[in-house]
């Protein structure tokens, strides 16, 4: 008799972090059953990218202070679809739809993204910053995405 165990998934990266998006305006969160997966993912991540400032003034102590004074937050999402995407996920194809409608009208390509990273949970309004995609072999098309904060006071 075959064992039948459980297998627990969450050890591995791609199942450990999901990156959902949804559509809609930066006036409303999304409910809960509006959200997607966008894609298969091979690669996801973020970066607060702190900008500061320094101080040169000469009661320091011989060292320069520094001061944050915001952040470029980032999130990037790289992953892989074959020739179709899945139904329950948001999809490449539907994103590059997405994004060439947005620029063909002149609106700025955004979107709701939210990412889980372990105990932390990043939900923002986004735009669209990089959307690139190769053809790789076996049928299997991979793509690179990129998300720059298009409304600071939806960031959570």
């Amino acid at each position: 008799m075959a064992a039948n165990c459980p297998t627990d998934n969450t050890k591995l990266f791609g199942r450990a972090i999901v990156l959902e998006v949804a559509d809609g305006c930066a006036d409303t969160l999304p409910s809960e059953s509006e959200w997607k997966s966008l894609a298969a993912g091979t690669s996801k991540g973020f970066d607060f990218s702190p900008n500061s400032v320094t101080s040169d003034a000469d009661d320091t102590k011989g060292y320069v202070e520094n001061i944050v004074t915001n952040a470029d937050f980032t999130i990037s999402f790289e992953g892989e679809v074959r020739r179709n995407d899945k139904l329950d996920q948001y999809g490449v194809g539907r994103l590059i739809k997405y994004f060439n409608s947005e620029i063909q009208a002149t609106r700025q390509p955004t979107l709701w993204v939210r990412m889980e990273f372990g105990p932390v949970t990043f939900i923002g309004y986004m735009l669209i910053n990089a959307l690139s995609s190769d053809g790789g072999t076996n049928d299997i098309i991979t793509f690179s995405t990129e998300f720059k904060v298009a409304d600071a006071d939806t960031i959570q």
